[in-house]
């Protein structure tokens, strides 16, 4: 009897260690096209702006049953303007600013929920890369690469087994330290 139950037992622990292995994440594709509202300024014909778009190309693989990596590229169109002169009125010029970067998705729901057709996703962002500012010379921001990054948290809802929306919310540090929501369309496979 003693035999038997430690037989049982070793093929239960195998059958949960097969079971924890199944992931909808790992070995997976997920693109996402999205759109955010970044604080800062920006001018435009109809006055001036307290924020400005962003969108952002994404696209990620699952490496582990838990984590998915990527890279990610972009488009914000900005306000440059020289260092101010006293007595001089308002002087600015608008940008192209393209970004890029990698991604790192930590998705904590896998160690919870072992459905390989989960419909909602909940996950841990960070995002690191660069913003290049194409500003003429003596205008702030200064002309070149900078350094960005974002930490947050992501929520995923598909309508079937490929396709979804999803919302973030992650703390930037572009021009000012912010928070902001992003929003957009998921495809993943």
């Amino acid at each position: 009897m003693k035999k038997q139950s430690i037989i049982l037992l070793a093929l239960l622990f195998l059958s949960l260690s097969l079971e924890a292995q199944d992931s909808f994440i790992k070995n997976r594709w997920n693109f996402k096209a999205g759109y955010a509202s970044y604080q800062g300024f920006f001018v435009s014909n109809h006055g001036i702006n307290q924020s400005f778009g962003n969108y952002r190309l994404e696209a990620n693989y699952g490496i582990l049953n838990f984590l998915e990596t990527g890279l990610y590229l972009g488009y914000s169109r900005t306000t440059s303007q020289p260092v101010p002169v006293v007595g001089q009125g308002l002087i600015y010029q608008n940008l192209n600013t393209p970004f890029f970067g990698v991604c790192l998705n930590f998705h904590p729901l896998t160690f919870l929920i072992k459905k390989p057709d989960f419909r909602f996703d909940f996950y841990l962002l960070g995002r690191y890369g660069g913003i290049y500012y194409s500003s003429p010379k003596d205008y702030i921001p200064a002309k070149g690469l900078k350094f960005q990054n974002s930490q947050g948290a992501g929520l995923a809802f598909y309508f079937t087994k490929h396709i979804g929306i999803f919302t973030e919310y992650s703390f930037s540090e572009l021009h000012l330290k912010s928070g902001n929501f992003r929003f957009g369309l998921s495809v993943k496979f």
